[in-house]
């Protein structure tokens, strides 16, 4: 459900009427879950301070009225600005009883010069959910988690700097947060600097019944306490594959053949300012990382600067064949590179990379007959793989390397997912399939989709 108010009318306390009055009269809507706040900025009239609460007060009465159960209340104040100290405190009271009034927090797209000064964060309690996604306010909404830790189910915030995540774990007077219903845990944006210290933290438990963990940033602790507690319940992790935390995790024993029989999904990204090291040291931490999704599913693996280093790697070796989807960012690969990659990956379901051209020809073999060659050579190759997501522009050298790739691989049915507009690639496309070198598999390929996802 989205309504837009004029800031004015609610501070002055007529928007309860407004909403009291058509379209809205007599309105019950029992099935909302959402409702999403868009606040203009009206004609600038200040209504008098000591009332502004009241006023709010009065509008969340009727919102609960018209939605008893709503549980999120989202700001969306995309033409809003706070230009004064006045409007700021109203603004402030606004999203303070819109926090106290639900159990879910999204915070990350309120456009402010000062974030929001005056928001009350401990008059806030009971929350189930809290989404920090900007780097203003950070510290507040550390306290908001550490005095709704005890319901929290689902935590996500963006931590400019990775010693902040120290405040997830224990309060300023050193006294450990204990997270007992937390599921989701997602924290992702800091770079720890080499030089700093990672605290460690003896005894703590804090996330005993975590399922999902993604941690987007580099490791900011010394020890294991994200996976204390959680062996029996955890399902999902995502990380990047860094050597420091490879070597924590082998020091801890986190993973051993025998822990985390829930664990079903392992996704990994690496980026070289992440991984510094030598290629075979970064192979080598992320090998650590594919060997824990033997034993569950490797469904990510991104790489967008190692991309043409990995295919190399993959395919000389039988160390990877548990990924299911592979991301290389801008890497572009050929036809035959493509052909060996899929080969390489019986379990490959997804691949986000550009093909380049068709790649030198087979002796003997020409361009007439080379879809032949493909389907003799080759199909049936890669069952499980379906989608083919290209991230960049593509040439008519390029749309034939999809389509020779559609015959050996029955499956496939996505060849683009591109910012580019798709109609023209669209339009070569059939242009190809008209050629005499596809005519014989016409039929083959009618079920082939090539379209912008």
């Amino acid at each position: 459900m989205e309504i837009e108010l004029d800031k004015d009318d609610i501070y002055s306390g007529t928007a309860p009427q407004m909403l009291s009055r058509a379209p809205y009269e007599g309105c019950a809507l029992p099935l909302v879950r959402q409702i999403t706040f868009t606040i203009v900025l009206g004609n600038g009239v200040e209504a008098e301070k000591s009332a502004v609460a009241a006023n709010i007060g009065a509008l969340m009465q009727r919102l609960r009225q018209m939605a008893p159960m709503a549980k999120t209340f989202q700001l969306n104040p995309m033409r809003y600005r706070v230009k004064n100290h006045i409007s700021s405190d109203y603004f402030a009271e606004l999203a303070t009883q819109l926090f106290q009034l639900v159990r879910h927090i999204e915070y990350g797209h309120i456009h402010t010069y000062r974030g929001i000064p005056g928001l009350h964060l401990e008059r806030v309690h009971n929350l189930v959910s809290i989404e920090h996604a900007t780097d203003r306010c950070t510290g507040a909404f550390i306290g908001l988690a550490q005095q709704n830790a005890p319901t929290l189910e689902s935590l996500s915030m963006r931590l400019p700097r990775v010693c902040l995540a120290t405040g997830i774990i224990q309060n300023t007077n050193g006294v450990y947060i204990s997270y007992p219903c937390l599921r989701t845990l997602c924290l992702w944006g800091g770079f720890r600097d080499a030089k700093e210290p990672l605290p460690v933290f003896k005894g703590a438990i804090p996330f005993p019944s975590l399922r999902y963990l993604k941690l987007l940033m580099s490791y900011p602790f010394g020890d294991d306490i994200f996976f204390r507690g959680n062996v029996a319940t955890l399902e999902c992790l995502r990380m990047f594959p860094q050597v420091p935390t490879v070597i924590m995790l082998r020091r801890y024993d986190v993973f051993t053949p025998q822990s985390h029989p829930s664990l079903r999904c392992v996704s990994i990204e690496c980026y070289d300012n992440l991984v510094p090291s030598a290629f075979a040291t970064r192979t080598g931490a992320l090998q650590f990382f594919l060997n824990i999704g033997t034993r569950a599913s490797v469904r990510h693996t991104s790489m967008p600067v190692l991309g043409a280093e990995l295919i190399g790697e993959i395919t000389l070796h039988n160390n990877y064949a548990s990924i299911q989807v592979l991301s290389l960012g801008r890497t572009t690969l050929d036809l035959w590179q493509a052909i060996a990659l899929i080969k390489a990956l019986p379990l490959l379901s997804e691949l986000r990379v550009s093909p380049s051209d068709i790649g030198t020809l087979p002796e003997g073999i020409s361009l007439d007959n080379l879809p032949a060659y493909v389907v003799s050579t080759f199909a049936p190759m890669g069952t499980k793989f379906k989608y083919w997501h290209i991230d960049t522009g593509v040439g008519e050298d390029s749309l034939k390397c999809v389509l020779l790739l559609a015959l050996a691989c029955p499956n496939l049915v996505y060849g683009m997912s591109s910012q580019f507009k798709c109609k023209p690639y669209c339009d070569a496309m059939r242009e190809l399939l008209a050629l005499d070198m596809f005519k014989p598999y016409a039929q083959r390929l009618q079920y082939f989709r090539f379209c912008s996802n």
